[in-house]
Parts: structure tokens; C-alpha cells; sequence
């Protein structure tokens, strides 16, 4: 059985944008670049050299994939062919060993940036150092994170100006890329909309002062999520880094969305208005945002708790939660409409705050089928069944899901090594004992499972049966 990650304290999750040093930089305390591993968390052999070594590695957009078949970059890894990157260190999909921006090479696929012009690596980025380059402070790098002398991925998706091959590689929904070029950087910004929020899933929410210039909780973690749009900034749990996570199933209002059916309140989900909520999308991006409801707020939008309003309204169109208990929280601890009834498994959810139990609130195993989202039969989803968030895939699995997307696996599925496999014809409602491939391989993300406060990653809580801090 592979060794457990070790949890953080809070204390250490909190600095961990500008203020960690190298050695404390992964959930397992090792560093990119040092020595193989081999099964325990190994590194590829040319990473010994360490960060600034030229290499002849050959890399490719390859190293970015999160089809579900492997994991992507900052997921939690016990072997190399786990990652899509191939390369696992310190328990960490790393990007590989790589010559930095400006020193000379011969090939593309040898730089960090995998650009040769000239004879030497040409920068993605000049303002900041993109993955796989030398650092000695978190602050140099887009990732925010500078482990073991190299800038390292920090989330589940690329932070603004870091590397990318395509948009579903980054938090904001964009990538751009040169012509003739394998890689580009991550956008700015996500899409905008009308609604009190800015940040998407998976950027960074911890903010670059000491404080954050944020308020926080007892816990230490930003009150009401924050500028998260789904209310809920948490250590991701491989690196510890604050970063917006996914409420469970539909998206909030002002989230990212790749189609109307990502969006509460859209046409056959539970709880709606009758006007349903549409995915605003101005092309050419492919990815947009869920607009404000008309009338009442639909299953799975943020409400008011009875206990703290976290500035949203009791409005729901499931029943007023100022008198009817219709405001209850999801996987994740944030509060969303949802019906006063509980949901049996296999009725149709608009988030896990729906389902009896709460269990996940996963897609429907047939493809377009209605309704588009059911309630799971078990507290967990295993390797390769369907997704919303991490939190509905049990410990050693994370969903792997396109920004804006609903519709994930989790993985890795298929044995890892970029594979391809989708979910299989029962994926969203396949029973299990809460394993699931690699269960214990790493502690438990935010929103999944545990018995404990000692399975959760970063010193999270075990509160209800769950690793997280409900946002009140």
C-alpha cells in the first residue's frame, strides 16, 4: 500500500502563495528534482541534473492532457505512469525536466517553453516564468509555485500567463498560441459576466499580500469563498495552494459554462424558474458564463443560510429558506437552492445539495439522457465514472474536467499512461467501497470522503463525513 500524503496545517496552506519554501512545497514534502523514486512518488531520471541542466527530453503538448485516461499536471501521484506528463515527484504530476527559456538548444521538444528559435529556448512568457523554468521565490513564477528550484503547476488548471496547448489546459477558459507554435499562454482573465464574482475554478483565491486582502474565518480560509464564483476557496490538496474549487454539479451563476446544460437553472434540471438559465458565450471562445436567473433562484444557486447570508438572498424557487429548509450545503459546504425533500438515488439533481445523504450528484451514465444529472448510489464515484468535482470521486481519484465543463471523470482511468478510456456504460451510479483505482495512494481532497480529519489533505477537517469547511 502506498504511504499516505502527508496532511498540511493551515498555517502552511496559507503561505503557500509567496511565502513557502521549496522543502515545504507538495502534500508529500519532496521536491521536483530530486532523486528517482521509482513507484514511491518517482521522478524521471534526467530531473536529477536538477532546474537549468539542459536536457534531451522530448516534450509535447502531450504533457497537458486530461482526457481521464492519465492525470493531469498537480494531481496526486504514487508512479510516473500515472501522470499524463510522466513524471510523478514528491506525489505530484510534474512537468518534466526541461532546458529553461534563453539557454541553447537543438530541438523544440528539449525547451521548458518547447520553442528552439535560433539555438536557444524562446520564453512563452517574459513577465513571469512559465512551468518547468528555474525560480527561487514563488512570486516569479505564473504558477505561483516555485518547488525545488523549478516553477510548478499549482492547480488542477494553468493559472493566467502560464503554459498551455489548449483552452481546457487553464483556469480562464483561453489559450493563446502563436502560429507554428506547440504552446501559448492561459488568459488573463475568464469570461465576465453579471454577477458579484471573479474568479473561476481553480485560480488561485489566496490573493499576493501576507492577508490576502481578504477576510477570513476561523478556519483561515477567506469568508464566503472569497472572489470565488462558487463561494468556495480551499487548499487544492497535492500542493496545498488556495485555489477556487468546483461547487458540485450545475454551475453558479457567473461561473464558466461550455453549454446552457453546465448552468443552474437550465432546461431539465430540478427546482427552475420555467425561464430557463442559458450559458452566455461570445465567440470565437468557446467557453462563456452562466447568466443571471429570471425570477426565483433554481436548485443548486447559491442562497442564504439561516445562519449567514455570504450577501446572497433566500429566493429559491424550491421554497423560501427563510421559512422552509430549501438552502442546504453541497459536497463542498456551499450552501445551494435545493427542494425541502431529499432526492433518492437516481433522481434527477441539480447539485449533491439535492441528493438524500449527501451523496454526489454525478451526469447521467447515458449520454444525453434525461434527466442530465442523477443522484449517485454510493457516497463516491471510482476511477472512470462520471464527475462534477473532486469531491464526488473518492480518495485517490480526482474528476478530470474541462474549465466550464460539468461533465468529468475521474481518474486516472484506463491504468494511467494517456490512455483514452471513457467512462464505462454504468459510470455514475457503479457501487463501491469507497476505493476506487490508487485509493491509497494519497489523503482525501477537498469534498471527498473521510473518517477523519487525519485522511484530509492540508489539515482540512473531517466535518460530517466530509474534508471541508462549510462556508457559512
Amino acid at each position: 500500500m502506498h504511504a499516505l500524503l502527508r496532511p498540511w496545517s493551515f498555517a502552511k496552506a496559507l503561505i503557500a502563495l509567496g511565502f513557502l519554501t521549496a522543502s515545504q512545497a507538495a502534500c508529500g514534502g519532496a521536491s521536483h528534482g530530486g532523486p528517482d523514486n521509482g513507484a514511491d512518488g518517482g521522478v524521471d531520471d534526467a530531473t536529477a541534473d536538477g532546474p537549468g541542466a539542459p536536457t534531451d527530453a522530448a516534450l509535447t503538448p502531450g504533457v497537458f492532457t486530461r482526457d481521464g485516461g492519465c492525470l493531469a499536471l498537480a494531481s496526486a501521484c504514487s508512479q510516473n505512469a500515472e501522470c499524463c506528463s510522466g513524471t510523478c515527484s514528491g506525489g505530484v504530476c510534474a512537468y518534466p525536466a526541461c532546458t529553461p527559456d534563453h539557454l541553447a538548444c537543438t530541438s523544440n521538444g528539449s525547451c521548458c517553453s518547447q520553442s528552439c528559435v535560433g539555438g536557444a529556448c524562446a520564453p512563452l512568457n517574459t513577465a513571469c516564468s512559465t512551468l518547468g523554468n528555474p525560480c527561487a521565490a514563488n512570486a516569479e513564477c505564473c504558477s505561483h509555485l516555485c518547488t525545488g528550484g523549478a516553477c510548478a503547476a499549482s492547480s488542477f488548471c494553468g493559472q493566467p500567463g502560464d503554459a498551455c496547448a489548449t483552452a481546457a489546459d487553464c483556469c480562464t477558459g483561453t489559450c493563446t498560441v502563436g502560429s507554428g507554435q506547440a504552446l501559448g499562454t492561459c488568459g488573463s482573465a475568464p469570461p465576465t459576466g453579471p454577477a458579484n464574482c471573479g474568479l473561476a475554478d481553480g485560480q488561485l483565491c489566496e490573493g499576493t499580500a501576507s492577508d490576502g486582502g481578504i477576510v477570513r474565518n476561523d478556519a483561515g480560509l477567506p469568508s464566503c469563498g472569497g472572489p470565488c464564483c462558487s463561494r468556495a476557496c480551499a487548499p487544492w490538496g497535492p500542493t496545498g495552494v488556495l485555489v477556487c474549487q468546483p461547487a458540485s454539479g450545475c454551475h453558479v451563476v457567473g461561473d464558466l459554462c461550455t453549454r446552457d446544460g453546465d448552468c443552474c437553472g437550465s432546461a431539465g434540471l430540478p427546482g427552475g424558474s420555467g425561464k430557463p438559465v442559458t450559458c452566455v458565450i461570445t465567440p470565437p471562445s468557446t467557453v462563456g458564463v452562466c447568466r443571471n436567473p429570471m425570477g426565483c433562484k433554481p436548485d443548486g444557486d447559491v442562497c442564504k443560510l439561516q445562519t449567514s447570508s455570504c450577501n446572497s438572498s433566500c429566493d429559491c424557487c424550491s421554497g423560501n429558506c427563510e421559512t422552509q429548509d430549501t438552502c442546504k450545503q453541497d459536497n463542498v459546504g456551499v450552501p445551494r437552492c435545493a427542494a425541502a425533500q431529499c432526492v433518492s438515488a437516481g433522481g434527477s439533481c441539480a447539485s449533491s445539495a439535492n441528493c438524500c445523504g449527501g451523496a454526489p450528484c454525478v451526469p447521467n451514465p447515458v449520454p444525453g439522457a434525461s434527466p442530465p444529472f442523477v443522484c449517485s448510489t454510493t457516497q463516491c464515484m471510482p476511477a472512470c465514472a462520471g464527475c462534477t468535482n473532486n469531491a464526488d470521486c473518492c480518495p485517490g481519484t480526482s474528476c478530470n474536467v474541462a474549465p466550464g465543463s460539468t461533465l468529468g471523470i475521474c481518474g486516472p482511468c484506463g491504468g494511467g499512461g494517456g490512455g483514452d478510456a471513457g467512462p464505462p456504460p454504468d459510470a455514475g451510479t457503479t457501487p463501491t467501497d469507497g476505493g476506487g483505482a490508487g485509493s491509497d495512494a494519497g489523503c482525501a481532497l477537498y469534498g471527498q470522503i473521510c473518517q477523519t480529519s487525519a485522511d484530509c489533505c492540508n489539515g482540512v477537517p473531517c466535518t460530517n463525513g466530509r474534508c471541508q469547511v462549510p462556508v457559512f
